[in-house]
């Protein structure tokens, strides 16, 4: 309620700081949220529900239009240093917060940039990739240190960050394994899961698709893999 009772003030920057005390990607939220509030907004008995959604997404609109940033307050530095495990909206969110609470902090990310789904699973056309790094930029900028193309078990593990004198891990690896139909053929050539399909075709990789497609599923992947599609011809 307090950020819609700024934004009808007028008062649009104190509206991004009230956004961001809780939410640091206001600017995806604003984009991709499916807003399961407005649906039991009790504005919707009496007419139509507060577009909360979009009201955030103006608000976050603002300061990426106004050319500047709004500063975000640190506090003095703790000694403490912190290692966040995966790059994602969970890992960026609390690289965020860890950051403002004075803390060092460390970002590892087994992908060549940082944003998770938000980068690979959500398509262009959803949540422009100019738009998410304008975002995570603002988040680093704070003083934070990333290292991409770092996979945990793989380059580093929990001994080896030990090892470096951290004084918490965070792991927000994500949940990037599909799950299996479990029918006949579905490994077969020309047969993909949704979240590798769609984070493959986000990397710029070229997937053989043929002239015909069949979608299993009608939920946000299955969408977003059928808009694809159709813009592959």
């Amino acid at each position: 309620p307090k950020y819609i009772a700024q934004i009808r003030a007028g008062d649009y920057e104190g509206a991004v700081n009230t956004i961001r005390e809780r939410n640091p990607l206001l600017l995806a939220c604003g984009r991709v949220c499916p807003h399961p509030c407005e649906e039991n907004c009790r504005r919707g008995i009496e007419d139509d529900p507060v577009s909360i959604n979009q009201l955030k997404r103006f608000a976050a609109d603002y300061e990426m239009n106004a050319g500047e940033r709004l500063p975000v307050p640190v506090a003095p530095p703790t000694g403490k240093h912190a290692a966040v495990v995966g790059g994602g909206p969970a890992g960026l969110t609390c690289a965020f917060f860890l950051r403002r609470l004075g803390h060092d902090v460390t970002i590892y990310e087994a992908m060549p940039k940082l944003g998770g789904m938000l980068r690979y699973g959500i398509p262009e056309y959803r949540l422009p990739k100019k738009v998410l790094d304008w975002e995570i930029e603002g988040i680093l900028s704070l003083g934070i240190e990333v290292h991409t193309n770092m996979k945990f078990g793989r380059d580093f593990d929990l001994a080896s960050l030990t090892a470096k004198g951290y004084d918490a891990v965070f792991l927000g690896i994500g949940a990037w394994q599909d799950s299996k139909l479990r029918v006949e053929g579905e490994n077969l050539k020309g047969c993909y899961t949704g979240i590798d399909f769609l984070s493959r075709l986000a990397g710029g990789e070229k997937i053989p698709v043929g002239r015909s497609a069949v979608i299993i599923g009608g939920g946000n992947t299955a969408i977003d893999c059928t808009r694809n599609l159709i813009r592959l011809g």
